[in-house]
């Protein structure tokens, strides 16, 4: 994995030897050669990574962590801090200062690809969430404010449910998070139910060492827990373990066994970055939906409505699905605006969206694709299905009158549709083509009297 990583250390020996083992890495290695210039690298070259040893330029590593943490922008840089003391005080003072990792002045080659691939496919993922649910790239002037964030649940899988209990009023002193703890030998079965916990801490169990491994994977593997941010606990360090669960995309890998302290400034950190994105991925699922919705009605809108065709019509052929098209248009909608105002007219088209709607299956398909106009998709249906659906519409349109607002009283609204049998085994259509013969069909139900269903001839 290809990434630009800073790295900063006074020991010349140090640098040569990091620089040469990033190099095999195929990582580009960029060297600070002070303080002030770790600084300005790390602002304007774009790093993926910043490696800083304990002391730097007559700098103490922490402060200098604290420095660039401060100055992170929306998607922080990763920063591991590399000491000659790797002991939990120096991890919590390090963790404080906004250190996403320590690790041993010349750390073991394995272990440190591990974390470094680790770390840069964490940034990587953060960033396209970032582009992809920024507001701006969906017009949504608003701007990001911050919000009151709703405890979390924290599920624990101790090596016992005595450990569990422990660990769990340990932590509860520190974090208002809602912690859960789970039997081990239950895990799985727990972790599906409900709302998924927000983060799981999971603790190897003497004896069954690979058992962490395989919930962890477990966990990577389930859409309902895919999300959820994830640390595992060793009792002891095992390399080869360390390196499976950062390569499973564990948040954090604690190596010495568990302490409330350290533990709830990693769970602090991971249920933050799931927050930001958590965040993020709501503003993408708004932006898509405002790009694909009329904003009055709620309906698909004509853009959508021409790629769903599309779709539907690309898999025709082969499956030989026959659908309706359906082109319906308001009767003399240009009367209640006029009459009424746009309020008026407003609310007519809601409520006709919602009759409509009332009126078709899940699978079918309904878009405003102009003024008045909508546009429908009846699945699965053959001639005579189709001619009963269509004025199953149109009746619940004429048959009852629309209330308006402000205490306008009703008035009665109908439709013209135009309807058009599609697809069928073999055959290749263009979805323009088919909207244009459905409104000539409409064109025939207005001609011919209005509030009456047409069904045209042919889709060929």
């Amino acid at each position: 994995m290809a990434g630009r990583i800073i790295f900063a250390d006074d020991m010349a020996t140090n640098r040569i030897l990091l620089k040469a083992r990033l190099g095999a890495a195929a990582y580009t290695a960029i060297q600070a050669s002070s303080a002030a210039n770790l600084q300005e690298l790390a602002m304007t070259s774009d790093p993926d990574l910043i490696l800083i040893s304990d002391r730097f330029d007559g700098v103490a590593g922490i402060e200098l962590c604290s420095a660039l943490r401060t100055a992170s922008g929306a998607v922080p840089v990763p920063i591991v801090l590399l000491c000659d003391d790797t002991g939990r005080a120096a991890r919590i003072a390090a963790l404080r200062a906004g250190a996403d990792a320590v690790l041993p002045r010349m750390p073991d080659d394995a272990l440190l690809r591990a974390r470094i691939r680790n770390l840069l496919r964490r940034r990587a993922a953060d960033q396209e969430l970032a582009r992809a649910g920024s507001q701006e790239a969906y017009a949504l002037a608003e701007p990001e404010q911050a919000a009151f964030t709703p405890p979390s649940q924290i599920a624990l899988i101790a090596p016992s449910l005595a450990d569990g209990m422990k660990w769990r009023n340990a932590l509860a002193t520190r974090l208002r998070d809602r912690i859960v703890v789970i039997d081990p030998s239950q895990a799985m079965n727990a972790l599906n139910r409900e709302p998924p916990p927000d983060a799981v801490v999971i603790a190897e169990r003497p004896g069954a060492p690979g058992e962490a491994m395989q919930i962890l994977s477990e966990l990577g593997s389930r859409s309902d827990t895919l999300r959820s941010a994830t640390v595992v606990v060793q009792a002891r360090p095992d390399r080869e373990r360390g390196i499976r669960a950062l390569d499973l995309g564990v948040g954090d890998l604690v190596e010495d066994g568990f302490d409330a302290a350290e533990m709830a400034l990693v769970l602090r950190r991971e249920l933050a970055r799931k927050a930001r994105n958590d965040t993020r991925r709501a503003a993408l699922q708004d932006g898509l939906r405002l790009a694909a919705t009329d904003p009055l009605t709620g309906l698909y809108n004509r853009r959508f409505a021409m790629s769903q065709l599309s779709r539907i019509l690309a898999r025709t052929p082969e499956s030989g699905e026959r659908f309706a098209l359906l082109a319906m248009d308001l009767d003399r909608f240009k009367r209640i605006n006029d009459d009424y105002g746009h309020a008026a007219g407003d609310a007519v088209l809601v409520e006709v969206a919602e009759r409509l709607l009332a009126c078709l299956r899940r699978d079918d398909f309904l878009a405003r694709i102009g003024g008045e106009e909508f546009l429908g998709v009846i699945r699965n249906c053959e001639p005579e299905a189709a001619s009963l659906a269509a004025e199953r519409l149109r009746r619940a349109i004429s048959e009852r009158p629309i209330a308006l607002p402000d205490g306008k009283g009703e008035v009665k609204v109908t439709m013209s549709i135009g309807l058009l049998i599609c697809g069928g085994a073999g055959r290749v259509q263009d979805a323009a083509r088919l909207i244009d013969l459905a409104d000539q069909g409409l064109y025939s139900a207005k001609t011919g009297g209005r509030n009456q269903v047409t069904i045209c001839a042919s889709a060929a």
